[in-house]
């Protein structure tokens, strides 16, 4: 039950950030590139040469606990669902990736997937203390999609953002490793949204006005 909730959160977030990137400026995505690259080698080496490699960088809280806190990011660069999952979790971070970053941008994709990766593990420590995969992070991308606030959304765009949201939070109430990310995502877009405003808004202050006065100097002596 809860993969088919994953794949429709995966879906939906396409279908907005298909939407989101119409008309936007088509830099590559070398953020995208590099995570699939950063994640597709241990990847890679761990299905074909050493499978090992998943025991030893997996996410294990009692092996954690006692010291291997390294386990909180090298468990993003390996897979527990074989073959088949790994080229699953690598075609998502790939395209959901994609529109991630046409939509948020390089550095604020990299923190957004960073920060849902990374903290989803605490969370694993409640409803899963022993896995790996990068589906974390790709769910916390996914999240940012269907949170984002882009000007001239059609109603079925919407719609479909606000089902997304809907099932992402249906994830973490059932206890699903994935929903930790997905709140953790959507959170993180969130913040980076009110950061951008505020500089904006400071930025329109100091900004001169047509006659040479500061936005926030306006009016003084009047």
């Amino acid at each position: 039950m809860t993969a088919v909730l994953f794949v429709l959160v995966l879906c939906g977030a396409v279908t907005v950030g298909q939407s989101s990137g119409r008309g936007a400026t088509r830099r590559p995505p070398i953020a995208t590139l590099a995570g699939l690259v950063v994640v597709g080698v241990p990847t890679a080496v761990q299905l074909l040469a050493a499978p090992s490699l998943l025991s030893a960088w997996e996410r294990d809280w009692p092996r954690m606990l006692d010291g291997q806190w390294w386990r909180l990011v090298t468990s993003l660069t390996v897979q527990d669902g074989g073959l088949a999952g790994a080229l699953l979790n690598l075609a998502s971070l790939a395209v959901v990736g994609f529109f991630a970053e046409r939509v948020w941008g390089r550095r604020a994709v990299v923190v957004i997937a960073l920060v849902s990766g990374v903290g989803a593990q605490f969370w694993g420590a409640v409803v899963q203390p022993v896995g790996a995969g990068n589906s974390v992070a790709v769910m916390g991308l996914a999240a940012a999609l269907a949170v984002a606030t882009v000007p001239g959304r059609s109603t079925r765009v919407r719609a479909v953002s606000i089902g997304t949201s809907v099932v992402g939070v249906v994830l973490f109430v059932v206890g699903d490793l994935h929903g930790g990310a997905f709140v953790l995502g959507a959170i993180c877009a969130v913040v980076i949204v009110l950061r951008r405003r505020l500089r904006r808004a400071r930025a329109a202050r100091r900004a001169p006005s047509p006659g040479g006065v500061p936005a926030r100097g306006r009016g003084a002596g009047a």
